[in-house]
């Protein structure tokens, strides 16, 4: 069974140090794994912190210079070995899990949630 592999990122953290705008310092990324055979995916979804160094400034790439082909080699550069297993692991259990529904883990609500995100403000006390 192979499996190939598609990255996605999903959201940038980006901040200014010093001269350098808009520096990216936290990445959320996707890897969806897919079974050639069967059509059957699987997917991780990560996020990674990378460090800055402003004294290798002549590396430094403008913000909307960024490719997501080019933050994809940062995250590649960081989920290696025991990090890669792990990832490709989670992968190949939801493949292998597809086919048994008592494995399947569904979303819940928290227990102390109501259901919905709106809010009633409570009017103060003795206000007229």
């Amino acid at each position: 069974m192979a499996i190939s592999y598609s990255w996605k990122i999903t959201q940038m953290t980006k901040k200014t140090i010093g001269d350098n705008a808009n520096v990216v310092l936290h990445v959320r990324w996707d890897l969806t794994g897919t079974e050639s055979s069967t059509g059957t995916s699987g997917k991780f979804s990560g996020a990674t912190p990378l460090d800055f160094d402003s004294s290798s400034t002549d590396e430094f790439v403008a913000f909307g210079d960024l490719t997501e082909e080019m933050v994809i080699g940062w995250i590649k550069n960081v989920v290696v070995d025991s990090y890669w297993d792990h990832v490709v692991e989670r992968i190949q259990k939801q493949i292998d899990d597809i086919d048994d529904p008592e494995e399947e883990v569904k979303e819940e609500l928290l227990p102390w949630s109501t259901g919905s995100a709106e809010v009633t403000p409570t009017p103060p006390t003795g206000s007229v």
